[in-house]
C-alpha cells in the first residue's frame, strides 16, 4: 500500500509534468505556475490522510495512455466555517412585489439582480451591495410598442459596459433579437441592434471594450460595435464554433455533441486540442478547466487531459454546458469543490430549490430560498485567493 508521503510525491510529480497550452495562457503563464503549485501543495494536504490512487491505465481518446487518475476524498468543510465572508442574504422581492434573482457577481461586494414579475420576464437589472444592503437600479427594461412577447436573456460584462440580447416577438408574428447595453457606471440602456430574418439564433453574448460579441446555434462568432450601426461581422476562423467567453469558442453546443477543441480568437485563431478519456462523458471545458462525468461521477481535468481528478462527494454537473466557475469551482447540488485547495464545501439548501444559472458565463452566485422573502447567498467572487 503506498504511503501518505508517496502519494504527495505522486501527485507533485504529476503536476511537475504537465504541459501548459503556451499560446493560450499567453501571459498569464507565469501566474498559473504558481496558482498550480499552490493548487498542488494544497489538494495534497487535503487529501492525504483520505485519497487513494486508481491502480488503472487510462486510454484517452486519441490513443494516448495516461498515468493512473487519482481518485480524491476531498477534506469537507460546512460552508460557513470555510468562506463565511462570502455568504450573505439578500431580499427575495423589490418594493412592488416583483421578484428578484441573483444573477451573478460583479466582484466581492456588488451583485447582479434581475427583477421581474415572473422568472422569465426581466423588466430591471438592479446592482445589490451586499455590504450596506442596498440596491441601486442599473437599466431599466422597457417593452417597446408592438411587441407580443419580450424576454431579455442572460447577461454578460466587462469592466465597463453590461450587454444582454431579447428574444421577441413582434404583434404581426415576426420573429426579432434586440441586443442591448448599459454602463455599468450608471446610465440610460441603449439598443445596439435590433435583427430579423438573419443572426435569430443568437446562443451566449459577451461584451468586450467597443465591441458587442455573440454565436449563434448554427455555428460561428459574430460582432459588431458597441455603438452599434454597422451590420455583424463573422469573427475569421470562428465557423462552426459556439463562444465559451470571449475570446474563447468551442466545437460543442448545449447539445450532447462531444466537445473536441478550444479555440482562442483574439488573434490569428489558435486550438487547444481537448483529450478525452474514454470512460468519460459529457466533458465540458472553459478555457483551462472541464467537466464531465465518469462511471456515475464527477470528473475535472484541464483541456490538455492534465491534472485529472475525481473528487468523491461532488455531485454531476447541473446543466451538460457547465464547466468550473472563475476556472475554481464546481458547483454541483448542495457543494462546491474548490480546485484550488481540493476542499469539498457543503451547504445545507433551506428550501426545495436553488438556482446558479443565468449569466452568459457559469455564475459565481448560488442561492437557494431561506423563505418566500429572503435568499441566502454565496458570492464565490467574495472567496479569497487559495494560499
Amino acid at each position: 500500500m503506498r504511503s501518505e508521503d508517496d502519494l504527495a510525491e505522486a501527485l507533485r510529480a504529476a503536476a511537475d509534468r504537465a504541459p501548459e497550452p503556451s499560446r493560450l495562457l499567453g501571459g498569464v503563464a507565469a501566474r498559473r505556475r504558481r496558482r498550480r503549485r499552490r493548487r498542488t501543495q494544497g489538494l495534497a494536504a487535503a487529501t492525504a490522510m483520505a485519497a487513494v490512487i486508481a491502480a488503472v491505465t487510462l486510454t484517452t481518446g486519441n490513443g494516448r495512455e495516461e498515468a493512473t487518475r487519482p481518485v480524491a476524498a476531498p477534506q469537507v468543510v460546512p460552508l460557513e466555517r470555510a468562506w463565511p465572508q462570502a455568504v450573505t442574504t439578500m431580499p427575495a422581492q423589490g418594493p412592488d412585489g416583483w421578484r428578484r434573482f441573483p444573477l451573478t457577481a460583479f466582484d466581492a461586494t456588488r451583485v447582479l439582480v434581475a427583477t421581474g414579475p415572473r422568472e422569465d420576464t426581466f423588466r430591471l437589472f438592479e446592482v445589490y451591495d451586499t455590504v450596506t444592503r442596498t440596491f441601486r437600479e442599473l437599466a431599466g427594461l422597457t417593452v417597446p410598442p408592438g411587441m407580443r412577447t419580450y424576454l431579455p436573456q442572460p447577461p454578460a460584462f466587462d469592466g465597463t459596459n453590461l450587454a444582454w440580447y431579447v428574444k421577441a416577438l413582434r404583434d404581426d408574428g415576426t420573429p426579432v433579437r434586440e441586443i442591448w447595453t448599459a454602463p455599468l457606471a450608471g446610465g440610460a440602456p441603449r439598443r445596439v441592434a435590433a435583427m430579423t430574418g438573419e443572426h435569430l439564433r443568437i446562443e451566449r453574448i459577451a461584451v468586450n471594450g467597443d465591441r458587442i460579441i455573440w454565436s449563434e446555434g448554427g455555428g460561428g462568432v459574430w460582432w459588431m460595435p458597441l455603438a452599434g450601426g454597422e451590420a455583424p461581422r463573422l469573427i475569421p476562423g470562428s465557423e462552426g464554433l459556439h463562444l465559451i467567453r470571449w475570446p474563447w469558442a468551442t466545437d460543442a453546443d448545449d447539445s450532447q455533441k462531444v466537445q473536441t477543441k478550444v479555440v482562442d480568437l483574439s488573434g490569428d485563431p489558435y486550438t487547444v486540442r481537448v483529450v478525452i478519456p474514454r470512460d468519460v462523458v459529457t466533458l465540458r471545458c472553459g478555457p483551462f478547466w472541464c467537466w464531465g462525468a465518469q462511471g456515475g461521477r464527477s470528473y475535472l481535468q484541464r483541456a490538455d487531459g492534465t491534472g485529472a481528478i475525481e473528487p468523491q462527494g461532488l455531485g454531476l454537473a447541473p446543466r451538460l454546458a457547465d464547466y468550473p466557475a472563475l476556472d475554481r469551482f464546481a458547483v454541483s447540488n448542495g457543494e462546491v469543490y474548490d480546485l484550488a485547495t481540493g476542499a469539498l464545501v457543503t451547504f445545507e439548501r433551506v428550501g426545495i430549490w436553488w438556482g446558479d444559472d443565468r449569466s452568459a458565463e457559469p455564475s459565481t452566485i448560488v442561492y437557494w430560498a431561506v423563505s418566500g422573502k429572503e435568499y441566502r447567498l454565496l458570492n464565490l467572487a467574495a472567496v479569497p485567493p487559495a494560499q
